[in-house]
């Protein structure tokens, strides 16, 4: 779901993912993910107890992570 702003501009919604998610798409243990979300290599919203990472804050640990 999009939010729309006044004058009918689109701004997309961001897909949230947990940290579980994380690890899978990225083929590591989550306990890793928590390690990268505390030593600041991935950003990470807390909700609550638990982290969730944007589709767009995991694009950019890839591109910025490129081997």
């Amino acid at each position: 779901m999009d939010i729309v702003l006044p004058g009918g501009a689109d701004i997309p919604t961001p897909t949230f993912y947990t940290t579980e998610e994380v690890a899978d798409l990225l083929k590591v243990h989550v306990k890793t993910i928590r390690e990268m979300i505390k030593s600041k290599r991935l950003q990470a919203v807390k909700v609550g107890q638990e982290y969730r990472i944007t589709d767009e804050q995991i694009r950019e640990y890839i591109e910025n992570n490129k081997t």
